[in-house]
């Protein structure tokens, strides 16, 4: 049986060769993580890779938000953009970063919710309508104001438009979802 694409450009076999994959790669398994095809596909281009993974290491890693919110952000912005590739990679991530089971169950209808305190949801109605047109309404906007300082929410409306972004790479691409860890 032939192995499936993971994507609609083919992957060459010799592709991890190349020196700048074979060091993010080797990277990426020895924190523990898996190389996931999102990586494969954008490693076509190993330099613009290299790019994006410092891009996103300080989008996570030096944000002034938490990892949790962000991760609880990335599944709505995910959402909202039909990206079930980007849900399936977060959704085990959220979850052992402490967001709930029901949080992220909540999501689709969360202003209904009360699992979500005061900043879940402003940041949530900020990237709802980011995600959505780009556009974020002064009421929204000024409800992001109340709870998050100017940084965070240059980091929030950042975050959604790298989510945002992935999002139409993976569904340009074909890029295929891995198997989402047990």
């Amino acid at each position: 049986m032939k192995d499936r694409p993971i994507a609609r450009l083919p992957i060459p076999p010799q592709a991890e060769q190349d020196p700048i994959l074979a060091e993010m790669f080797g990277r990426i398994r020895a924190a523990g993580r898996r190389v996931l095809n999102i990586h494969r596909v954008v490693g076509l281009s190993p330099q613009l890779l290299r790019a994006q993974a410092t891009y996103a290491a300080a989008m996570r890693e030096e944000s002034s938000l938490s990892r949790a919110l962000q991760e609880l952000l990335i599944l709505r912005i995910a959402q909202i953009n039909n990206s079930e590739y980007e849900q399936s990679v977060h959704r085990g991530v959220a979850l052992k970063l402490g967001v709930t089971a029901e949080q992220i169950g909540a999501l689709p209808a969360w202003r209904n919710a009360t699992v979500y305190d005061a900043r879940q949801r402003a940041a949530l109605g900020f990237v709802e309508q980011a995600a959505a047109t780009g556009e974020v309404d002064d009421t929204v906007f000024a409800a992001a104001q109340a709870v998050f300082a100017a940084r965070e929410i240059v980091e929030i409306a950042a975050l959604t438009a790298w989510y945002v972004g992935n999002a139409r790479l993976v569904r340009a691409l074909r890029i295929e979802r891995e198997a989402e860890p047990a």
